[in-house]
């Protein structure tokens, strides 16, 4: 079972995925998805370059590049 599977079965009603590009690390994507029933449903999502904006669970604006460790 995944972890995303895991969660819906917890009933955690929000989760937030952040993936780093395999290739570019520096290339970050997210998505939030919200529990519907027993699975969970992409509520919004942020390529490399964008930001995560959302009014629920609350208010959300994530840049992806604020993501990115600076060395």
């Amino acid at each position: 079972m995944t972890k995303m599977q895991l969660y819906a079965a917890a009933r955690i009603e929000w989760y937030l995925l952040v993936e780093p590009d395999a290739t570019d690390p520096t290339r970050i994507t997210m998505w939030l998805f919200r529990l519907h029933g027993d699975h969970y449903v992409e509520h919004a999502t942020a390529g490399p370059g964008q930001a995560l904006v959302s009014a629920e669970p609350f208010s959300i604006d994530i840049a992806t590049e604020s993501l990115i460790l600076k060395r």
